[in-house]
């Protein structure tokens, strides 16, 4: 199975995806089917995962580690070439002050794997074929592994490609907009008893916020950026913007007051959606809202619950397959690969179920600072997850 080890970035900004594997839609050609049901959009089939050998997808793994080199493998700490093996895929670094022992996977996200590299392969195609997303119970069913390595596989990946909105700056026009999640309380039996779930007073402080960009450029694609937030306020989509949003870009937001502040970031254009849900002008915010509604059918038809702790690489997985909807999946594998390579070891989820879980900081940001800038002490942890006074 041949997957090309350097697929191509996206762009914006009226240009489209350099690759042949791109279909985004033409508006000067319109298609007469959907991209979904063409050939293009499954040009990896099942057989050809199930078919491969540990070597072939030990060898897939080994070309996108050092596809740089053409494959040549180097030291992975001081970068010398020509290690030579120790044991079977095992290396050991020739400089006799560094003699490092490492692995196709050293240093990267899948680093100390237990699973065969075929397993981990299946996992991510069937991670990538999930439109919106695959449970951790299902996976279980389709490897035959335990529920514990199907949940840590999972949301190995999803931390990696949550990992890429660091670098990721929107430009052209923006649609932003926030979507409550979570805080899901049953009504009491009787009707006198029922409590008004709407009003502040009567939540239990357990939803969250997601707030999200996409960029709403016609005939080009579009990227998502997503952040969990405690709610909509001024200080956190004011930071949102100002980190990955351009300066010449144009933003479009609802009525809501969490969104006066950014006239001065960017050119500000507004839809009052309690009074129609587009401007006479054409301005809507329908990119964001298709967006939330794949969340939303994820939340409801596949996951059935996001635990608030891990929201926000939930909220990334989602954005990637949004963004990624017109790519085939050869094209998708490569990407998810060469992702997972190219990121470093997870603090997070290396010795999860030993441990590693009860140093996890939560992900949300907090007064317009992200997560590396607010304190990550279980005191200020739970404080920051407590409800609002």
């Amino acid at each position: 199975m041949q997957i090309s080890t350097i697929p191509s970035s996206p762009r914006t900004g009226g240009s489209k995806y350099d690759h042949p594997e791109c279909r985004w839609p033409d508006p000067d050609n319109p298609r007469s089917q959907h991209f979904l049901l063409t050939k293009e959009a499954r040009n990896i089939r099942p057989k050809d995962i199930w078919n491969l050998s540990d070597d072939d997808a030990y060898q897939i793994f080994h070309d996108f580690r050092w596809a740089e080199t053409d494959g040549k493998p180097y030291c992975p700490v001081c970068g010398t070439f020509d290690p030579y093996s120790i044991r079977r895929r095992r290396f050991r670094c020739p400089a006799n002050e560094c003699r490092r022992e490492f692995s196709v996977t050293s240093g990267t996200v899948f680093a100390n794997r237990k699973l065969p590299f075929k397993t981990i392969i299946m996992a991510i195609w069937e991670e990538i074929s999930a439109v919106k997303g695959m449970a951790a119970l299902h996976l279980t069913r389709k490897l035959g592994v335990q529920y514990k390595t199907a949940w840590v596989l999972l949301m190995k990946i999803r931390e990696a490609i949550g990992l890429r909105r660091d670098d990721m700056n929107l430009r052209g026009t923006i649609q932003i907009d926030g979507k409550y999640v979570g805080s899901i309380q049953k009504p009491e039996n009787k009707k006198e008893d029922r409590l008004d779930f709407r009003l502040k007073e009567n939540q239990n402080g357990k939803r969250r916020c997601i707030m999200a960009m996409r960029e709403a450029n016609i005939g080009a694609p579009n990227r998502t950026i997503t952040r969990v937030i405690m709610d909509e306020n001024n200080l956190d989509s004011w930071a949102f913007v100002k980190k990955h949003v351009r300066k010449n870009a144009r933003i479009v937001a609802d009525e809501h007051k969490a969104y006066d502040d950014l006239i001065g970031l960017a050119k500000m254009t507004r839809v009052n959606h309690s009074r129609q849900f587009m401007a006479e002008d054409g301005t809507h915010t329908n990119f964001i809202e298709g967006f939330f509604a794949r969340i939303e059918r994820a939340y409801v038809g596949v996951h059935h619950r996001f635990s608030m702790k891990y929201l926000d690489w939930y909220a990334a997985s989602v954005a990637w397959k949004e963004d990624t909807r017109y790519m085939g999946l050869r094209w998708q594998m490569s990407d998810i690969i060469r992702t997972i390579i190219r990121r470093p070891i997870s603090r997070n989820l290396s010795g999860y179920w030993q441990g590693a879980a009860q140093r996890i900081a939560d992900q949300v940001w907090v007064a317009g600072k992200p997560v590396a800038l607010t304190d990550r002490s279980p005191k200020a942890s739970a404080a920051r997850l407590s409800p609002p006074s």
